[in-house]
């Protein structure tokens, strides 16, 4: 009961508060703001993530291919370390 009571009281908390009203001046200055903000373009938008796309996918690429090529300093120390390449 309690607990309800509680509710109730911060529900009705706001009936008696004024609305405030802003100053008309002010109001205009906020909403000229708002309309006349520079605003980025679609087009711009879907180029800058074409532009990531596409060097994700290069350094995706990039890296794929440096790790599945062999230096040819590992590959001459496989070598010298087993002259006849039998595995046992």
């Amino acid at each position: 009961m309690d607990k309800e009571h509680w509710i109730e009281n911060i529900m009705n908390s706001t009936t008696g508060i004024t609305k405030v009203v802003p100053n008309d001046v002010l109001f205009l200055k906020i909403e000229n703001k708002i309309t006349n903000q520079n605003k980025v373009s679609a087009k711009t938008v879907w180029l800058v993530a074409a532009s990531i796309a596409i060097l994700l996918m290069l350094n995706i690429t990039v890296i794929k291919l440096k790790s599945s090529q062999k230096s040819t300093q590992e590959i001459y120390l496989e070598d010298s370390l087993n002259k006849s390449h039998q595995l046992y």
